[in-house]
Order: C-alpha cells, then structure tokens, then sequence
C-alpha cells in the first residue's frame, strides 16, 4: 500500500504542476508574443514527475488546452481515488 500512495501522490504533485502550465496558457492565450508551453512528464519508478516545462514555440490553442484540462482533471481525480481507496484499507486493516 505504501507504493500505491507513493505512486498516487507523485501524480498528483505531477498534474498538480501540468494544470499550473495549462492555467497559465489559458492566462496568457492574448498576450502578443506568448506561446504556449507543456509539462513533460517522467516515469519514476515508482510514479512519476515532470521534469521540466518547455515553450512549445507555438501559438496558444485553447480547443487543445480544454483537453490538455479535461485529461488532467481526470487524471488528478484518478489518483485521488487511489489515495482515498488505500485509505479506506488501511483503516479497515487497523480495525480488524
């Protein structure tokens, strides 16, 4: 169970950061001479993390970046629901 949470908190530390990145392109979709810019995830072992923030050169697409948002919405809710589960377990083991 202590990989699971380990697994789960490092996605939500990780989507945590990737709606940060999405939040600020969405900011600044207006601003002359912004592009937009993408976290770059690392698998870890176990998780994984973003290992850095790069400028994609491009011009912000707010279609894309509703997806990018909906994607990582999901996958935040996902690994909540890991952490909430192991919970659970572990307050049943401790009750037995």
């Amino acid at each position: 169970m202590i990989d699971a949470l380990g697994i789960a908190g490092s996605a939500l530390l990780a989507q945590s950061t990737n709606l940060n990145v999405i939040a600020n392109n969405v900011a600044n979709a207006t601003t002359p001479g912004y592009t937009a810019q993408q976290a770059m995830f690392v698998p870890m072992n176990p998780g994984v993390a973003v290992g850095a923030i790069v400028d994609t050169g491009e011009s912000v697409d707010l279609t894309n970046e509703m997806v990018n948002l909906i994607t990582a919405k999901a996958a935040y809710e996902a690994a909540l629901n890991v952490v909430s589960a192991t919970q659970q377990m572990t307050n049943r083991l401790l009750a037995a």
